[in-house]
C-alpha cells in the first residue's frame, strides 16, 4: 500500500491498526478483541485517555454493536473516534 516513507498521520493510522491486531491475536478470533484483550489494550495503551471510564465491561458492551461479545475493527474504531473527539474538545477548550 505505502510506497514511500509514511507521514506523521499515516504512521499514527498504521499504529492504531497494528495495536488492534497485536491485541486481537492473543486469544479467540484473530480479527476481534475479546473482553480480556480489550481490557489489556485499554490498560496498557490507553491508560490516560480512558482513566475516567468507570467500567470497561460497560464500555465494551456499548461499543459491541452486534452483541457478539467481541470487538471487530469497526467497533474498535468507534472508540478511537470517541477519544479523538474528546481530545479535540479538550484542545479547543485550552485555546480560549
Amino acid at each position: 500500500m505505502a510506497t514511500g516513507e509514511l507521514t506523521e498521520l499515516e504512521t499514527a493510522i498504521e499504529k492504531i491498526v497494528t495495536v488492534f491486531f497485536t491485541y486481537a491475536a492473543k486469544e479467540g478470533k484473530k480479527g476481534t478483541l475479546t473482553a480480556s484483550e480489550f481490557k489489556e489494550l485499554v490498560q496498557l495503551q490507553l491508560p490516560n485517555l480512558m482513566k475516567d471510564v468507570p467500567s470497561l465491561e460497560e464500555k465494551m458492551n456499548e461499543l459491541d454493536v452486534n452483541n457478539d461479545e467481541e470487538l471487530k475493527f469497526g467497533e474498535y474504531w468507534r472508540l478511537i473516534g470517541e477519544l479523538a473527539k474528546a481530545m479535540r474538545r479538550e484542545k479547543a477548550g485550552k485555546k480560549k
